[in-house]
């Protein structure tokens, strides 16, 4: 997978609706997708992740921490004054600056994503460190990460604020694992779709059984909800195998060009779809349901990170150096003929 496949960007695009779709407020909904929308958006980062020499990992941790940190802080100082705003009570921008900082699971309400942005970044920095070993020894490594993150959510230890979410990351970084190391198997799988229908049924199955009472399943991967070690892995990703399945067939179709797209302009709806629909329903006094939640936490967003787009400032501090999309590849020059 040496070019990066529209079917990529169209889960990335799904991925972001399903977690729009999940803070809309149902818990129905939220707890079904809670089985895949976060795993998804983890195991698709890995597969877009390269990895990372030694020699060149500290220069290269460091340019990771200002792409996602920076935008981190840019969203999260404008929503602190539009809290302020919202509050009347502009000592309230230093208190939550201070959360931001400390990050995790101490932020909630209107920065209710952002914990999602620090797991994402040291997911990134431990699998870069681990991409110069072997497979033999990353693996290990992987499942001793997957223990201990078992190990705190059944446990007392769920219950501590670790700065960062980093105790989450144990957990997200198998998903990521996944998606890196079997990146160009899954291709393959996709293609023949090998695993599409034994998928299915695990995911069928686990429905049923919640929906008739016979069994509970639940994962949160925010609040460390995650207590059936071998079911925590098995059935998110027979959901995400799925999903994979379906935007890898759906993503033949012009049709779907406009998902693939949002796929790239993740990162503005990701911050601010929860700010816009606070706005909506406390500042103006509008009430809905989760289909407008949803096309209000999409739209919104992305018609303003288009107007960022405009200006290059903006477009730095904002939606990061990949700008508004993803740029097509300019294509290879002719060699000129003998």
């Amino acid at each position: 997978m040496k070019e990066r496949k529209k079917w990529i960007d169209v889960a990335r695009g799904l991925s972001i609706i399903l977690v729009v779709m999940g803070h809309a407020g149902n818990d129905v909904i939220n707890h079904y997708l809670g089985w895949l929308r976060i795993p998804l958006f983890f195991l698709v980062s890995g597969l877009l992740f390269k990895g990372v020499a030694a020699d060149a990992y500290l220069p290269w941790a460091w340019k990771r921490i200002k792409f996602f940190m920076i935008p981190y802080f840019a969203y999260g100082i404008c929503i602190a004054v539009l809290v302020a705003v919202r509050l009347r009570d502009p000592m309230s921008i230093p208190n939550d600056m201070l959360l931001l900082i400390y990050g995790g699971t101490v932020l909630g309400g209107w920065y209710g994503v952002f914990w999602f942005i620090t797991c994402l970044l040291l997911v990134h920095l431990l699998m870069g460190f681990l991409s110069r070993y072997a497979f033999s020894v990353q693996w290990k490594i992987i499942v001793a990460c997957y223990a201990v993150a078992h190990l705190v959510s059944m446990t007392p230890a769920s219950q501590w604020d670790i700065p960062w979410n980093a105790d989450v990351a144990l957990m997200a970084i198998v998903f990521f694992f996944i998606g890196y190391t079997y990146k160009s198997v899954l291709q393959n799988w996709l293609e023949k779709a090998t695993l599409f229908v034994p998928a299915a049924v695990i995911w069928l199955t686990a429905i049923v059984l919640n929906v008739t009472g016979v069994w509970y399943f639940r994962i949160d991967m925010k609040l460390k909800v995650y207590t059936q070690p071998v079911l925590d892995v098995l059935v998110p990703i027979a959901c995400v195998l799925v999903v994979l399945q379906v935007c890898y067939w759906i993503s033949r179709s012009p049709a779907t060009n406009a998902l693939a797209f949002l796929g790239t302009v993740t990162i503005t709806i990701m911050y601010l779809h929860i700010p816009v629909n606070i706005t909506l329903t406390y500042g103006l006094g509008l009430e809905y349901g989760t289909a407008v939640y949803t096309v209000a936490g999409v739209l919104i967003p992305l018609a303003m990170a288009w107007v960022m787009s405009r200006s290059a400032i903006l477009t730095r501090i904002f939606l990061g150096p990949q700008g508004f999309g993803r740029k097509a590849q300019t294509p290879p020059k002719q060699a000129k003929a003998a």
